[in-house]
């Protein structure tokens, strides 16, 4: 199966470069294959946790909506967004305003809550921004910014495979939303000042807020390309010889977005993580991650891991309307650098970046009906055994903020679809 979304290229190969090299021990071929040990039986101890705040600027994939999951509750996601221009220096002498429209590109894939071609009505809003967006900084999830007047309420159907036709020309699928008339205006008649630079741009238009209404009628998280060429805010005008024209202000390059995602847990038991449970559950969109401990790793004494194998399945069938991501990554935790991509993750992109996964795994998997996640530890599980890590821990997630997916994990002490450590090692004490 491909894979849909991975973290960006940028983020993965820094998070690559900041992670700790680690160096397994003798290989297989050197070693008397006597002392050579397996085992699956070793304790897991999985537990649901929340995510910490994930940075959620400047992404190439947008997320807005909202749906209430029966298990995993309530989840709403808005997107802050500025415009650069498309020219400096542009002005409209003696034209008249025809309408100002917000487009945004669907992604071909990530939207989620339900039968994508079945899905119903969507109430949204749009609101003036009337707080910068520092493009020097990195904001997280949940950061919020001062808004001001509404520019658009309204209601629509998700078509997010269907093209639209604009002006008799066919375009690639879009959400086209028709913004308050005074905002066209205001940018048809500004101080010619306005227009001189994107920062002046910026500074007189901070930029929009798009968000699921409050107690509107919702069922999904939608996914748009912000990036693409769709994805605009185009002033329609007509000019002083009569003659339709359009001016576009773009969201790429120089241009600001923030993901704003909450999720609501508070009628749900995903969080309770009783000793007796047999399922645990993971969530895209900074919601819930795993925790893996290893509570008897240090009976086996001084060892060396020659393999190491995680392998997680899915304790439900595939659920139409809340499919499972198609990858999984692991982090460890520490105190300075916050989550690192655990070294197995860094080596499997560094050797071979044209096919960066191939040794960590990670990937949606079958056998037969049965769906699960293989993935290989052995570095890391080497530094926990030598002690080398903060916490004798690691953590699973999704591989991107923009990853709408939800699953529920057999656990360590699932009676079955449990989760398994295939584990071969030499003892050297």
């Amino acid at each position: 199966m491909q894979i849909r979304t991975l973290f960006f290229w940028s983020s993965l190969f820094f998070l690559a470069a900041c992670s700790k090299p680690s160096e397994l021990g003798l290989s297989l071929v050197e070693q008397d294959p006597a002392n050579i040990i397996y085992t699956d039986s070793l304790s897991l101890d999985l537990q649901t946790v929340l995510t910490d705040p994930l940075t959620s600027s400047a992404r190439t994939r947008w997320i807005c909506g909202s749906y209430l999951d029966p298990i995993f509750g309530k989840t709403e996601a808005g997107v802050y967004a500025n415009f650069r221009l498309t020219s400096s220096n542009a002005s409209f002498p003696n034209a008249s305003f025809d309408s100002l429209v917000l487009s945004l590109a669907y992604d071909s894939v990530g939207h989620y809550g339900g039968n994508i071609s079945q899905l119903g009505v969507q109430e949204w809003q749009v609101y003036r921004l009337t707080e910068d967006i520092d493009p020097d900084e990195d904001y997280s999830a949940d950061a919020e910014f001062l808004t001001g007047d509404l520019l658009a309420d309204f209601s629509f159907i998700p078509k997010v495979n269907e093209p639209v036709s604009v002006d008799d020309a066919a375009l690639d699928p879009q959400l086209r939303i028709r913004l308050a008339d005074s905002l066209g205006q205001y940018l048809m008649q500004p101080d010619s000042a306005i227009y001189s630079s994107n920062s002046a741009f910026k500074e007189a238009f901070k930029g929009v807020y798009i968000r699921p209404k409050t107690n509107g009628q919702q069922s999904a998280i939608l996914r748009f390309l912000s990036e693409s060429a769709y994805s605009k805010l185009t002033l329609y005008y007509t000019d002083s010889a009569g003659v339709a024209q359009s001016y576009d202000y773009l969201m790429d390059d120089d241009a600001e977005s923030v993901l704003n995602i909450s999720h609501d847990y508070s009628n749900t038991t995903v969080l309770q993580n009783n000793s007796s449970d047999s399922i645990v559950y993971l969530q895209g969109m900074n919601g819930l991650g795993v925790r893996l401990a290893f509570p008897h790793l240090a009976n086996l004494g001084a060892i060396i891991v020659n393999k190491a194998e995680l392998v997680i399945q899915l304790a439900e069938e595939q659920d139409r309307n809340f499919p499972a991501p198609d990858q999984l990554f692991c982090l460890e935790k520490t105190s300075t650098d916050g989550y690192l991509l655990i070294d197995d993750v860094t080596s499997s992109v560094n050797r071979n970046p044209s096919d960066p996964f191939r040794l960590f795994g990670g990937l949606l998997s079958y056998e037969g009906d049965q769906a699960y996640f293989a993935m290989n530890l052995s570095e890391y599980l080497q530094r926990l055994v030598d002690q080398e890590t903060e916490e004798a821990a690691l953590y699973i997630q999704t591989a991107a903020i923009t990853d709408t997916e939800r699953m529920r994990i057999g656990n360590g002490q699932a009676s079955s679809l449990q989760a398994k450590l295939f584990l071969t090692y030499t003892k050297i004490d």
